[in-house]
């Protein structure tokens, strides 16, 4: 059996969850474009490379797999800052792209677009990726696609494909029985059910045991079998700064997010005394442990990762993070008595809502809001670490890569892969800048994010972590007239109470609406004073 190689791997796609695909045509790219169209398969076209990666990451996200589309040299190096988040963050994508035809290849190539030779861009994109392949055989072509995407969703992690102009339409042999969407790795069951026995005896002989949740859990599409843990097992679960809604946040058992000395006091606590913690999809990173201020102990702990679990001095490999938390959901231990938890008071609000607009007021506003029927994404600095303290089932951030210029283009992945969850974006005025021209994109696509941008004229972050330097200060955009010049409605805000009705005009609206809030400079969400308090003080001690 044969079909257009192209056509086998817009199919393959759909099959692995990518109904769509982002990118920006060129001219490398434009018989895969042509072949798509023909195809059957939509496309949607975004302002600048860098935010197709982004729309792909967060799509991912949701549904498992992202693609983009790109020509060659000029497109697709330009994506590899966001291919490269998105395998610091587990988040598998394929990123294709068009090259040179295969037939006229000269030994010293002085084509357009081409950097030092015509593998120069794969070989810089194997640095960003766990699989690429040029598809320049026939015979190989279908093998190559499979490999590639399995390996994505195998490792969670970005792929690459390059498909030259002359391969693009050409007939190439396929499989007759259709490929499965992701065999997945295999499995050593003797090892996993040992490791199980070993976990279930730790967990019956321990006192306060906790469920630690990563990143992890909602890459490999476990929340559902965690929340089965949890209720059955009677356990708390603390989810890492990365792993935010990888357990249901309005759930009884969630206590809150822990980072070390910067986050939750109760969270602190809870995790801290707990004679056994089982550590699922987390990734131990500076920000992740509060800049190594997480005090977990090796011994009380039970590490599941992706290939891999960790028992105190037994290491079993061959054992899926999917398969043992599966596995594990089907066992029934004695359920402890879930400890009574007494979660750290609400931020208190501002004394009077005419009073000037700070973050406090500003997560008090969104803590209103119904998490059943938004997604929510957020952008580096303060943007996340206020989306932090809203309880939220969905939540998306950069939070271990820290790449500025996520939220608004991610918002565009978010709602075609989620419709019925209207995005609720918040963004710094710095990340704004570097790419809210995506408001167009969502715009053109019919699609209704909230787009608030924190605006304080400031590099907060940094400062934070430095102190102030002029070259901080950012050029202050009228924001409102920006995105009313891309189509969109929007109004700027600088009360609690101006924000609560703007809020409320947002929700009524059924188009893009951004809210520009003025905040100042000095004020921080309680996660980022904390940060900037612990910087301030080793920075004391010099």
């Amino acid at each position: 059996m044969k079909k257009k190689l192209t056509h086998y791997l817009f199919e393959r796609l759909e099959q692995c969850g990518a109904e769509l695909t982002f990118g920006i045509p060129g001219d490398f790219a434009l018989p895969i474009y042509a072949q798509q169209a023909e195809y059957g398969l939509k496309t949607i076209v975004c302002t600048h490379e860098p935010n197709c990666v982004f729309a792909a990451d967060a799509y991912s996200r949701l549904k498992g797999l992202g693609a983009v589309l790109t020509t060659y040299g000029v497109g697709g190096l330009n994506m590899i800052n966001p291919v490269a988040m998105a395998y610091a963050e587990l988040s598998p994508l394929v990123v294709i792209s068009g090259a040179p035809a295969i037939a006229g290849r000269m030994e010293n190539p002085a084509f357009h677009h081409l950097v030092k030779d015509y593998g120069s861009q794969q070989r810089v994109f194997e640095e960003v990726t766990c699989a690429t392949s040029a598809l320049t055989n026939t015979v190989t072509a279908a093998e190559e696609i499979n490999r590639v995407l399995d390996a994505c969703l195998t490792f969670k992690r970005p792929g690459y494909i390059e498909i030259p102009l002359d391969m693009t339409a050409i007939e190439i042999p396929v499989p007759e029985i259709p490929a499965k969407c992701h065999s997945g790795p295999s499995t050593n069951n003797a090892a996993m059910k040992e490791a199980a026995r070993e976990i279930l005896a730790a967990f019956e002989q321990a006192e306060r045991p906790i469920l630690y949740t990563g990143v992890g859990v909602r890459r490999h599409g476990l929340m559902d079998a965690i929340k089965q843990i949890a209720e059955t097992w009677g356990i708390p679960v603390v989810s890492s700064v990365m792993g935010k809604a990888s357990f249901p946040e309005s759930h009884k058992n969630h206590v809150g997010i822990y980072m070390g000395e910067m986050g939750d006091s109760t969270a602190r606590e809870m995790i801290e005394n707990s004679d056994l913690i089982l550590s699922v999809g987390v990734i131990y990173s500076d920000v992740n442990t509060g800049f190594w201020t997480a005090k977990i102990s090796a011994e009380q702990r039970i590490d599941m990762r992706d290939l891999e679990i960790k028992i105190s001095h037994h290491t079993y490999t061959q054992v899926p993070l999917g398969a043992i938390i599966n596995y594990l959901a089907e066992q029934a231990p004695q359920a402890k008595q879930l400890p009574a938890i007494t979660k750290a008071p609400e931020q208190s609000a501002p004394q009077s809502v005419t009073e000037k607009l700070n973050t406090a007021e500003l997560i008090r506003v969104l803590k209103k809001l119904n998490q059943t029927e938004h997604s929510f994404l957020a952008d580096v600095g303060d943007a996340w670490f206020a989306g932090l303290e809203i309880d939220a089932d969905i939540f998306m951030a950069p939070g271990y890569y820290a790449s500025m210029g996520f939220a608004v283009p991610g918002a565009v992945g978010a709602a075609l892969a989620a419709p019925d969850l209207r995005p609720i974006v918040l963004v710094g005025d710095g990340a704004f800048q570097m790419t809210g021209s995506e408001l167009s994109t969502l715009v053109a696509n019919n699609l209704n994010p909230i787009v608030i941008v924190l605006n304080n004229g400031y590099y907060k972050m940094l400062s934070a972590l430095d102190k102030h330097r002029d070259y901080y200060n950012l050029n202050n955009w009228d924001y409102v007239k920006y995105a009313e010049a891309l189509g969109c409605a929007g109004e700027r805000v600088e009360t609690g109470n101006e924000l609560d009705k703007a809020l409320e005009h947002a929700l009524s609206s059924d188009k893009v609406y951004l809210i520009e809030a003025l905040l100042h400079r000095e004020d921080h969400a309680p996660m980022m004073q904390n940060i900037r308090n612990y910087f301030k003080a080793a920075g004391d001690k010099k």
